[in-house]
């Protein structure tokens, strides 16, 4: 039986990628993206690539709390089960901005939107076989500390302090969910792809841009990562580990920190009005 594997954010760059990758290896792909134009064109391009894809589309904008609890269940209605979910989505605005909810928007998008997304997809999850749960983090959260002043607005919005903060807290997340839920087999790890040309950098002025592409790597590279980690059978059972190069790779102090981990995780829960595991 192939996988189901559900990501957020696969209309464009990784996620494009990786959810093209799993077509061509069988998995049946639902794709939940906020520009759903891009999303049927992403779709209409793996069909492309792929003619006998199983793949389709649903709309989630991370940005918007009310939104992301409307399509859960709209997603929890026509997929009934879920074998992996990639949390993949990402901003990374220069300039401060606010989701909806008025939290700094790479709070909210990066770390706080997919923490509830997930907690509203593990009912399907756990009627999945050997189901996975893989978060896309970065390197890039040795730069980041958990700060709950920061988290409706930052003085002065430093971009990749704010970015570290949404990074650190998808692998502490993780390593919660690991821990939380190994005894219903569902595993939790997070990964860093690699530094990528794509357009999460849209953003960056083009003479930084011009410094920093010939360091990176291609979707189509980094995409291999996620799809060997929601496909492959040597991952069975593997929970609470960060990936990157495809080997377990080093997490800065903060985030091997059990006792952070925690009260962020409950400090979130709080935000979101849920309960806890």
């Amino acid at each position: 039986m192939s996988k189901r594997v559900l990501i957020t954010g696969g209309n464009s760059g990784i996620g494009y990628c990786t959810a093209e990758q799993l077509a061509g290896h069988g998995a049946e792909v639902s794709l939940a993206c906020r520009d759903q134009t891009k999303g049927q064109a992403a779709i209409a391009r793996i069909k492309n690539r792929h003619p006998d894809a199983k793949v389709r589309l649903f709309p989630l904008d991370l940005s918007d709390l009310e939104n992301v609890r409307d399509n859960a269940a709209l997603i929890y209605r026509e997929l009934g089960e879920l074998d992996v979910l990639i949390n993949n989505a990402g901003v990374v605005p220069t300039q401060q901005e606010f989701t909806r909810d008025g939290y700094e928007m790479q709070f909210g998008v990066n770390y706080l939107a997919p923490v509830l997304f997930t907690h509203l997809m593990l009912p399907l999850l756990k009627k999945g076989n050997q189901p996975r749960i893989l978060h896309v983090a970065s390197v890039a959260h040795w730069l980041g500390r958990i700060n709950k002043k920061t988290w409706r607005g930052r003085k002065p919005y430093l971009v990749m302090d704010a970015y570290g903060q949404s990074k650190l807290g998808n692998i502490l997340f993780s390593n919660v969910l690991a821990e939380h839920l190994q005894e219903l087999g569902i595993t939790s790890n997070a990964l860093h792809p690699g530094g990528v040309d794509t357009p999460i950098f849209r953003h960056v002025p083009k003479a930084a841009m011009a410094l920093i592409r010939p360091t990176l790597t291609t979707p189509e590279k980094a995409a291999t990562l996620p799809v060997s980690l929601a496909l492959d059978p040597q991952y069975d059972g593997v929970t609470g580990e960060y990936f990157a190069n495809h080997k377990p790779a080093l997490r800065s102090p903060r985030a091997r920190n059990a006792k952070l981990a925690e009260e962020l995780y409950y400090d979130t829960m709080a935000e979101l009005d849920l309960p806890t595991l």
